[in-house]
């Protein structure tokens, strides 16, 4: 079995690029001055939250100026976003209305920033061509996302298991929804009926799925090809890393600093596309191969 630290390791590599290069080593370098200080996690998201909003608001302006100060908000909003994880674990107040407070910052953030993006869409290209950039803009981000989420899910427990989890996990939230779940479990049934048909087909799952919690035929590649440091698991898990929407929001912010946002939502909805198809035909290429019993 993998041990978890080098299994931490090698995920790492499956973390949106601005966060794993810059943005988690800044956080990480401001959660030392904070320990002793009565600032909690919860004020750190609340916080990026306001600057993300203030930042939709100054988008709404259009010059040149505007725009490169709401490009420098949403990037200080994303480092934020990094360390009030790092801070709830360094303090040891990880709790689930935390991470549902941060989770809430961040769709609020996002929806600032689309908002920002219709106002001056509509300016350039007339309302409805704006709605249709930004519903489209959303809806790729949304797709990143939970691709993201189920490649790093089910990459994480072979790593860690030696079989892929994501399938009992289905199974549970298909046991546990009725039509008097609450709302939010039944978004979760949707995000996770959208994962398990589109991305997991491919990928073989009645072989992925283990009896017992033994390992699999996958569970044992994957975790082989770790040991030996392979060059392509790392590869793998590398281009999961560019798949999220955090990816959609990078690019964004880069195009407000450089004053060419309204210009970036087509091209940022041609890569979003390009990227969600090859890194989903990447990985269930991998599992697929690797879901085959040795001979």
């Amino acid at each position: 079995m993998s041990h978890p630290a080098h299994a931490d390791e090698l995920l790492d590599l499956a973390t949106c690029p601005a966060d794993r290069l810059w943005r988690y080593p800044i956080s990480r370098l401001l959660v030392g001055p904070l320990m002793g200080t009565p600032v909690t996690p919860k004020h750190v998201t609340v916080f990026h939250t306001i600057m993300a909003v203030l930042a939709g608001g100054i988008i709404t302006l259009g010059t040149p100026r505007a725009l490169f100060v709401a490009g420098l908000l949403f990037e200080g909003r994303a480092i934020l976003d990094c360390l009030d994880g790092e801070l709830a674990r360094a303090k040891k107040l990880c709790s689930p209305a935390g991470r549902a407070l941060d989770q809430l910052g961040d769709t609020i953030g996002f929806a600032s920033l689309m908002i920002g993006g219709f106002v001056c869409l509509s300016r350039a290209h007339g309302p409805a061509a704006a709605a249709v950039l930004v519903l489209a803009t959303a809806l790729i981000a949304a797709s990143g996302s939970a691709a993201w989420d189920y490649f790093r899910r089910s990459l994480s427990s072979l790593l860690t298991c030696g079989y892929d989890t994501t399938a009992e996990e289905h199974q549970a939230l298909r046991r546990s929804s009725d039509a008097r779940s609450p709302a939010v479990l039944q978004m979760s049934r949707i995000v996770d009926g959208f994962q398990w048909c589109v991305l997991g087909p491919p990928t073989a799952p009645w072989q992925r799925a283990s009896a017992g919690h033994s390992m699999t035929p996958l569970g044992r590649a994957v975790q082989d090809a770790a040991e030996r440091d392979d060059p392509a698991l790392r590869s793998l898990l590398w281009k999961v890393g560019f798949v999220g929407g955090d990816n959609i929001l990078m690019l964004l912010t880069a195009s407000l600093l450089l004053g060419r946002f309204v210009e970036a939502f087509p091209l940022v909805i041609v890569w979003g596309i390009a990227i969600w198809a090859y890194t989903v035909s990447t990985v269930n290429r991998y599992l697929q191969q690797g879901s085959r019993p040795r001979a």
